[in-house]
């Protein structure tokens, strides 16, 4: 009988850095391996752990689980000097637990290059990318002149696909991929055959529901898709192999970048978020835009990932608010029109709010839910019975046992 894999999925339902790391980090032990499928290294995952603060980008958030197999695969773009990078800021080497797809696409200096060159030239217009050549890297792949991982290990055969350069770009290619070659060689293999050998998985989402590139605000998304359907095709699994699928959201809502975000508080409240949550972009050091909690989106981002359970983050940084807000409906700036759905135009809507008495208790490491204040699980039991979600997991510190479940 053939082994049937069991996985489960942890996907970002709002504009990313909802604590998807930690969530990964606290349930990593119970699967034979960790899985990032999508994304390259502008994601940016934090972990404290063993006393410490950790931030991962492109290496899977269960790297810190030294007896779990760790695979970037095939629907990852990898750039392997940041993989190594990466690797030497943990102090480990990793090998025999990390495991690179042969089918992964890399990115180049080109590829680098051209996105700090596009971004630029959009002036006022720019999308606000982490400028690490991922967007790039990914129109290589469907333009069909990518260089995958697995070309590291037969460069000359590689190269006899681009035997339309000239003679010194091809030089240079030849030089770079010599020294890729050298830095991550030993992590690169087949990861199809060593998914089918695991009993179970978890799946590690990268960015977020509201950067996918299809379903996304775009054009302010990523550069790949974030949604669980994408992180099935970007790790090989099938519909089949799921069982859970853990969505994570905070308490309230941040995004990094430019583009429309309809709770957004520019004044003091948004500030007041931002300085308590340490609202700070792990990949790229910018200050997060901060807002109310808004479940229009939510839904929205439940519905695209089929969700089974929540977990809701940092629900302790909102302790010392006096009120709470809610966003239940958008109005049309123009019509006054109210609709409770996600419109392809985001930036002709505002929010409605529902507002909730704040508890102004300390929850900071609270572990055990019934310890938790009547009024903030009186909001939790309104945002699971609209969401129509179970939450399974509360946040209340970024320490792995600071987690009420």
């Amino acid at each position: 009988m053939k082994n049937q894999i069991k996985a489960d999925v942890v996907v970002g339902l709002q504009w990313g850095d909802e604590g998807k790391g930690k969530i990964v980090d606290i349930i990593a032990p119970t699967y034979d391996a960790v899985i990032r499928a999508n994304g390259g290294n502008n994601a940016g995952h934090s972990i404290s752990a063993n006393g410490k603060e950790y931030a991962v980008h492109i290496l899977p958030s269960g790297v810190l689980q030294k007896d779990k197999l760790n695979i970037i695969a095939s629907g990852c773009v990898v750039d392997p000097n940041a993989v190594i990078k990466e690797i030497e800021t943990l102090g480990e080497d990793f090998k025999g637990n990390l495991l690179i797809s042969e089918r992964c696409p890399l990115i180049l200096k080109q590829h680098i290059e051209k996105d700090k060159d596009l971004e630029s030239k959009k002036g006022d217009n720019a999308i606000g990318t982490t400028l690490k050549g991922i967007g790039p890297a990914y129109a290589a792949l469907k333009n069909r002149t990518v260089i995958f991982a697995g070309d590291l290990l037969d460069i000359e055969n590689a190269l006899k696909r681009f035997a339309y350069l000239e003679e010194q770009e091809l030089i240079d290619l030849r030089i770079e991929l010599n020294q890729l070659s050298l830095l991550i060689k030993d992590y690169i293999g087949d990861t199809f055959s060593k998914i089918q050998e695991q009993n179970s998985v978890l799946l590690e989402g990268a960015q977020a529901t509201m950067l996918d590139n299809l379903y996304g605000a775009y054009p302010y998304v990523t550069s790949s898709n974030t949604i669980v359907s994408s992180l099935l095709t970007g790790s090989s699994l099938n519909h089949s192999n799921i069982n859970e699928i853990i969505g994570v959201t905070k308490a309230y809502t941040t995004r990094v970048g430019n583009g429309p975000f309809i709770t957004e508080e520019l004044g003091e409240i948004g500030e007041k978020i931002r300085t308590i949550g340490k609202e700070v972009g792990v990949s790229t050091g910018r200050k997060r835009r901060c807002g109310w909690i808004d479940l229009v989106q939510l839904k929205y981002a439940i519905q695209l990932n089929g969700v089974t359970s929540l977990a809701i983050m940092k629900s302790d940084v909102l302790d010392t608010f006096e009120e709470i807000k809610v966003c239940i409906k958008y109005k049309n700036i123009l019509t006054n029109e109210e609709i409770d759905y996600v419109p392809f135009n985001l930036d002709e809507y505002e929010a409605i709010y529902k507002t909730f008495q704040g508890w102004q208790t300390e929850t900071y490491g609270e572990t055990k839910m019934f310890n938790l204040p009547k009024q903030l699980m009186k909001l939790l039991k309104y945002i699971s019975e609209e969401l129509e979600t179970e939450i399974k997991y509360i946040s209340t510190g970024p320490k792995r046992d600071q987690i009420c479940k």
